[in-house]
């Protein structure tokens, strides 16, 4: 079996990364119809990504002579994750196969928080592991895919589901299928992160939940988020706690073990409850109370009417979904 490296080269200029990525497609084929080919079929599969949640995978492309990392340079949709695996020294492993590469685009990218994204790739082994967690071994095509478990060359695992026609990667919607020389990419519109421990490590080892962890902390729930679970947690940013009145905050805060404890267990279900799992009406919370889960009409899910900002975060005894808002319960 091939497997790929986790070594990591240093970060490169910008123009040094277009150069190596062009190249790598110069050297993938010396055809340019086929180069031609290749941006015409990544383009129009990822031009309906945005709507991938109410898309059904297409039909298997016809093959058009480039590697999975030439056929991501080509739909020029891809200009973070081929940056990305130019950085983690990923391009020459990434060439070897036959691999199935679920894809995020860049707007899969932009969903990140900067500071998150900045602190994946500040982390060698942690940006190689993200990067990993997207590849598995053997040429899935949309006609072989089947829900199940899929080991990653990360190590750990993926989750395919299906609703309806729709088939699901860790929960998230998975788009067309392109085809390269050494394996299939599909395309989807979120990055998968991979559990880097329990909720409470993921929390405090991502930035972003500074409050939140301080207010868990206060509220002496620590031990109760880092037990087996598992547990769904909607998990505020810190912008999300800013844009709380002073006076409620303040009111919530002076109370640990009452109002505080209230609010945060608002936040959580129990069960691993995946955003393709969610469904329209009451979500019972531990606290006793009822979320609302809707969606819009783009197929976004909502809780209590706040869309979730980064959906499907894995911990290894659940999952967090990151919310721009904090939920108030009545």
């Amino acid at each position: 079996m091939n497997r790929v490296s986790r070594s990591y080269r240093p970060r490169r200029s910008l123009a040094l990364v277009g150069l190596l990525l062009l190249g790598t497609a110069a050297c993938s084929t010396g055809d340019e119809t086929a180069s031609s080919a290749a941006d015409s079929t990544v383009a129009a599969a990822t031009s309906g990504t945005d709507a991938a949640a109410t898309t059904t995978v297409a039909a298997e492309p016809t093959p058009v002579g480039l590697d999975i990392v030439a056929t991501a340079v080509a739909g020029k949709a891809f200009y973070t994750l081929t940056r990305l695996v130019v950085d983690a020294g990923l391009v020459e492993p990434l060439r070897g196969g036959p691999f199935t590469v679920f894809a995020p685009t860049d707007a899969g990218f932009s969903k990140i928080p900067a500071d998150i994204l900045q602190a994946v790739e500040d982390s060698p082994e942690t940006l190689s592991t993200v990067l990993l967690h997207h590849v598995v071994e053997g040429a899935l095509t949309p006609e072989t895919l089947v829900e199940g478990p899929l080991t990653t060359l990360a190590g750990d695992e993926l989750a395919i589901t299906k609703v309806g026609d729709q088939f699901y990667v860790d929960g998230n919607p998975i788009g067309p299928a392109v085809e390269a020389t050494n394996g299939e990419i599909f395309v989807i519109n979120d990055v998968l992160v991979p559990a880097l421990g329990d909720i409470v490590t993921v929390a405090t080892t991502l930035p972003g939940f500074t409050t939140l962890a301080e207010l868990v902390t206060a509220a002496d729930l620590i031990a109760t988020l880092q037990g087996d679970g598992p547990f769904t947690v909607f998990a505020p940013v810190d912008g999300a706690f800013e844009a709380v009145p002073a006076a409620t905050l303040a009111a919530v805060t002076a109370d640990p073990s009452g109002l505080m404890t209230q609010v945060l267990t608002y936040h959580v279900v129990a069960g691993k409850l995946t955003t393709d799992m969610l469904e329209d009406g009451p979500l019972k919370t531990v606290n006793g109370a009822e979320l609302t889960i809707s969606h819009d009409a783009d197929g976004n899910v909502l809780i209590d009417g706040n869309p979730i900002a980064v959906q499907n975060v894995q911990a290894s005894n659940g999952v967090i979904h990151a919310m721009g808002s904090v939920l108030i319960p009545s």
